[in-house]
């Protein structure tokens, strides 16, 4: 009789779970961004366009805004114990987008004026808003990790071969632009830290699902 993979012990249980030291990229990332805050914080580019003037402020889109952190986390979960190869690919795709955003914050210092000096209502939205305020500075916004983080769980939800629910992806896709538009209603971000960040995101995804690591593109054909 077969055993399943998942059922085998020795090196073939270990052979499993081989991708899990992937998921480190995430933490590493954020010690590195924390590092980036400390650098620049004064003296920056600021991001701007005029259309950033025509946006509203509106607290309610915070809600999405934090929703980015379980979007990605979720995701990244649910790859580590269902699809290996794709788990591996995402964690890639959040290292050469994360990390060089990063490079770039470091290159070309940059943030935004646009957040409101008061806020316009004192509420729970408001209240959670100026406690982001005051733990994500205005700096480093271009490109904005939010979009990039955003369209790596969509590529990754796209490229899953155990997800096959339309509606399914439809959310993915609808939360993602969702948390997109939540970046600047609360002020985190120009549009134009949007801008960029979509045509990165998509050399990203071609550097990591079309360029670099042959090998996993191997194994993502046997997959199929």
């Amino acid at each position: 009789m077969k055993i399943p993979p998942h059922r085998l012990s020795g090196s073939g249980h270990i052979e499993n779970y081989r991708h899990v030291p992937y998921a480190l990229i995430f933490p590493l990332y954020l010690v590195i961004f924390f590092v980036t805050e400390q650098i620049v914080t004064d003296n920056y580019w600021v991001s701007y366009l005029p259309l950033d003037a025509h946006i509203p402020f509106n607290e309610w889109f915070v809600i999405p805004y934090v929703l980015w952190y379980p979007f990605m986390l979720v995701t990244g979960f649910y790859l580590m114990f269902h699809d290996a190869v794709e788990f591996k690919r995402y964690m890639l795709y959040i290292a050469v987008g994360f990390y060089g955003a990063c490079v770039v914050y470091l290159l070309f210092p940059n943030g935004q004026d646009l957040r409101p000096a008061q806020m316009p209502r004192e509420n729970v939205l408001t209240t959670i808003l100026g406690w982001l305020y005051a733990h994500d500075t205005n700096t480093n916004v271009l490109p904005s990790t939010h979009v990039i983080g955003c369209m790596g769980v969509c590529f990754a939800v796209f490229h899953c071969k155990r997800i096959h629910s339309t509606l399914l992806k439809a959310g993915t896709v609808f939360l993602a632009l969702l948390i997109c538009a939540s970046t600047v209603f609360v002020k985190q971000h120009s549009i134009l830290d949007f801008f960029v960040a979509v045509p990165f995101s998509l050399l990203v995804y071609w550097i990591v699902y079309h360029i670099g690591w042959p090998k996993l593109r191997r194994e993502a054909k046997k997959a199929t």
